[in-house]
């Protein structure tokens, strides 16, 4: 199935190597820690899903999406293996794939990925100050203009916030940690009561799960994918281990693992706190309230307790603020030593960690909640640029299959996984083609936040093009001699090739490269 390639495969002599100023310190239940945060997002997604479909298509949708994810973990666990030296997740093995061809596919993927991750710290810091306000300050209603929008209590909150999980980020890694690894047991309270709610709750009501499609107008198809394209924004987030892999001890073993157990635990999670939540309130409440519901629903099993069900879901929402500004911060490194941005982003603090990029997603984030008040409305186009950047990685992954099938691969897949990643891509376009032009169904955008989607995907191609001339050479736009730079980490044994493993590995170790 794989074709031999015509280039030789081996490391590129642009290839920088490792990254020593990473500090490798991290595992796998660090890793597993961090993707703690996308179960989290479901406290503020499954609610609108809940109320305008009903509990069974909405968990039927939702947990189709988090198999996709944990499909696509599976893949990405070999291409992190491949380049455990890339700062920055899997846009940078997407550029590494498609350079030959067009060297536009990296900055696209790259700023896709960020501009997703980056705008979201702004709506997470909303929601926890709405949160706050309507627990503890209901009569701090006021408001101040900034010109463009109105603040109020909420935006402050979500200013301070935000500079909270800035500064742990930029102090190094392990104090960001320490807030995760809090956060996360926190979180880890509601979620397994919540799943629990059917066996434990004396007010857990099957007769509340109903199954439709909400009065749209639309075809029930359409509804769907228009629901799975804003899903996929949040589940598909588990994929962020791949960011911190050149921080681990043992990047394979530890991504390995790290990547393979978000996807099992994220499909669980996201079929059971569902099924539990939406048994214990009417549909019609859920619809009416779709964040706050969780506080009666938490009631309902230990009455009295709303405001401590505030509390996990504060600390849910920080915990997915304090990891998403660290991914986000090293994806923009990553492209700049990449040479896919401007280079001033390259840079890392003395606590080893890319201090400039994350106060650049701090910016833009402090910019969305004074000057456009309400962040969903960029919410499209991060997801689209998001979609865009696992359509270039899975296609790339292709790529990397049939032109150099004999690259080191610590982590090889059976051969049935490069039609697999086919077929995700194409189930990702189709999901990108449908949810862009169906934003009316959801509620979650107009053809102006496409725009929005386009102008950040333009200005990653501007910024290239600054890079390239900063460099002091003509634009490169394709790199047709330029093998892919890998630098696999061999922290397992390797093992002679054979028989597949349960897992879908066919080998630890590589054959010899084929020309």
């Amino acid at each position: 199935m794989d074709a031999p390639s015509s280039a030789s495969p081996t490391q590129s002599p642009s290839s920088s190597g490792s990254h020593p100023e990473y500090q490798q310190t991290l595992r796998w239940w660090d890793g597993f820690t961090i993707s703690l945060s996308i179960p989290a997002a479901l406290f503020i997604l499954v609610g609108y899903a809940l109320g305008a479909l009903g509990a069974w298509t909405a968990i039927a949708l939702v947990v189709t999406v988090a198999c996709f994810a944990a499909l696509q973990n599976n893949i990405y666990s070999e291409l992190a293996a491949m380049f455990g030296h890339k700062v920055g997740g899997i846009s940078l093995y997407a550029n590494q794939a498609w350079k030959q061809t067009t060297t536009l596919a990296g900055p696209l993927a790259t700023f896709g990925y960020w501009f997703s991750w980056s705008s979201s710290l702004a709506i997470y810091g909303l929601q926890i100050g709405t949160l706050i306000q309507a627990e503890w300050f209901p009569d701090a209603t006021w408001t101040i203009s900034t010109g463009t929008a109105e603040i109020g209590l909420p935006h402050l909150i979500a200013l301070g916030v935000l500079f909270l999980g800035w500064g742990l980020n930029i102090l190094g890694m392990r104090p960001a940690m320490g807030i995760m690894y809090a956060t996360g047991v926190v979180i880890l309270i509601p979620i397994v009561l919540f799943a629990l709610a059917p066996l434990i709750s004396p007010n857990w009501d099957a007769s509340h799960l109903s199954l439709g499609f909400g009065d749209t107008g639309f075809p029930d198809w359409q509804v769907s994918l228009a629901w799975m394209f804003v899903m996929a924004w949040s589940v598909y987030g588990i994929e962020s281990v791949a960011s911190f892999v050149p921080e681990m001890k043992k990047p394979v073993k530890d991504a390995k693992i790290a990547m393979r157990l978000a996807g099992v635990f994220v499909i669980a999670v996201y079929f059971l706190v569902p099924l539990g939540v939406a048994g214990l309130a009417p549909q019609e409440d859920i619809s009416a309230n779709p964040v706050t519901f969780y506080l009666q629903a938490f009631e309902q099993i230990i009455p009295g307790s709303g405001w401590f069900m505030t509390l996990c879901l504060i600390a849910g929402l920080m915990l997915l603020m304090v990891m998403t500004t660290a991914a986000g911060g090293r994806v923009l490194h990553g492209a700049a030593v990449d040479g896919l941005t401007v280079k001033q982003l390259g840079q890392l603090n003395k606590a080893g960690v890319p201090a400039r990029a994350m106060s650049l997603d701090l910016l833009v984030n402090v910019v969305l909640i004074l000057f456009v008040g309400e962040a969903l409305a960029v919410v499209v186009a991060g997801i689209m640029g998001y979609l865009i950047c696992h359509i270039l990685t899975l296609s790339g992954y292709v790529r990397l299959r049939r032109r150099y099938p004999g690259l080191p691969r610590p982590i090889r897949l059976r051969p049935v996984w490069t039609w697999i990643a086919g077929v995700l891509c194409a189930i990702d376009i189709v999901i990108l083609a449908v949810g862009v032009t169906s934003s009316e169904i959801t509620g979650y955008g107009t053809f102006r936040e496409v725009f929005i989607g386009f102008a950040v995907l333009s200005l990653s191609i501007i910024l290239y093009l600054v890079r390239q001339k900063q460099d002091g050479h003509p634009v490169i736009w394709r790199r047709p001699g330029e093998a892919p730079e890998t630098d696999p980490v061999h922290d397992v044994a390797a093992e002679p090739s054979g028989p597949a493993s349960p897992s879908g590995e066919a080998s630890t170790a590589d054959p010899a490269p084929t020309r």
